[in-house]
């Protein structure tokens, strides 16, 4: 019996078995396709809790906290595998475009300040241009938010597979996991295209597809899939300092020599191809933040599955009525975002019993004890 089995090879689950390989436990990781093959790989890479979260609460103190962790997680992740990661915390902005979109960030600003995070309002032509030159000149105001940034996901990606080899985790991808494995009433594993997997504890990390998998015990939770389309452009004479924040888009210069442009949120169920209408709404919804984009050459576009909830926070912890299984999913357009901290705190959880930082995101809010019961006794 190993110690841990974590089911979903994305950002979260390769986080997972990277923090609890670390502690000392034996963990295998199954994915059904690639390492981090569906909104992990299509992810723009954001770490930006200021601009994602629209007030105060559990979510924004999540992201505030895993955003934190990032510097010394990524340069241990470097250190370690040899990889570069290409973290870039070097501020961003929002930005109004007309009175409405100026008077809500304002709004915005007040709770933030209030707060006490570290973040800037800017209304004279000159500050924006300071922050960044290539901004357009009908910019009206922007919070410039210092020491948030962005990612190189699938830099990360490798990053994060490199250091499960290196510690030691034993990788299956390409599995197809068939069923969760009961015995006694308890979850013992799964059973899998390579055959029966066992382990003391369980954790589905398959995003998207978590709900799928834990239909497989009855157990329902409200996680289902939103597309994500995203493109990008060459950075080849367009030299973009910042991200860059509107309502209808945000473009995100990265170190090797791309613009990331998105991103789309739509119902199309599994389906991830990218749409001549989905396309068409980010390159329009970007072209007026940076003018200099009209000019700029197109290299690719694609699309990935977001696993979004009912009440739009993650589920972290245990599954109520059965021992041996928890979940790590759920976390829509800020699984690398909330990687770090989602590593650490289940990690506490799985290795020491801690709940705490768990507490607005166990699974408990949606999955009774009772129904689980129910379930099994019907």
């Amino acid at each position: 019996m190993g110690d841990c089995l974590i089911v979903g090879g994305g950002v979260i689950g390769l986080s997972l078995a990277y923090e609890l390989s670390r502690r000392g436990m034996g963990v295998t990781l199954v994915e059904q396709g690639e390492w981090g093959g569906q909104a992990s790989l299509a992810a723009a890479g954001m770490l930006a809790p200021l601009k994602e979260f629209t007030a105060p609460g559990p979510m924004l103190d999540f992201g505030m906290a895993s955003l934190a962790y990032y510097p010394q997680w990524a340069q241990e992740l470097e250190e370690f595998t040899g990889g570069d990661v290409q973290l870039s915390l070097e501020g961003l902005l929002t930005v109004a475009l007309d009175d409405g979109e100026e008077a809500q960030l304002a709004e915005k600003f007040r709770w933030q300040k209030d707060a006490g995070h570290s973040v800037h309002f800017l209304t004279e032509r000159q500050q924006l241009a300071e922050v960044e030159p290539l901004l357009t000149d009908k910019a009206q105001a922007a919070i410039y938010s210092p020491y948030e940034g962005h990612i190189n996901n699938r830099m990360l990606l490798r990053a994060l597979v490199t250091a499960c080899k290196l510690q030691g985790v034993v990788l299956h991808s390409g599995c197809v996991v068939s069923g969760i494995a009961v015995k006694g009433g308890k979850v013992v594993g799964v059973d899998s295209s390579l055959g029966p997997l066992r382990a003391a504890h369980t954790v589905i990390t398959s995003g998207a597809w978590a709900g799928v998998m834990l239909d497989l015990l009855g157990v329902s939770v409200p996680v289902r899939p939103v597309r994500g389309q995203i493109a990008a452009v060459s950075s080849v004479g367009i030299p973009l300092r910042t991200v860059i924040f509107g309502t209808t888009g945000y473009v995100t210069p990265k170190k090797d020599g791309k613009i990331v442009l998105g991103a789309t949120e739509d119902e199309s169920g599994f389906q991830r191809e990218v749409t001549m209408a989905g396309l068409a709404s980010i390159l329009n919804g970007v072209m007026p933040y940076v003018p200099a984009l009209h000019s700029a050459a197109f290299l690719e576009a694609w699309g990935g599955l977001r696993p979004a909830t009912a009440d739009g926070k993650p589920l972290l912890g245990p599954v109520p009525g059965w021992e041996g299984l928890s979940i790590a999913g759920g976390h829509f357009r800020n699984g690398i975002l909330l990687s770090p901290a989602t590593a650490k705190w289940m990690a506490d959880y799985l290795e020491k019993g801690e709940r705490e930082q768990l507490a607005p995101f166990l699974p408990a809010r949606f999955v009774t004890e009772e129904n689980v019961s129910a379930h099994k006794m019907g």
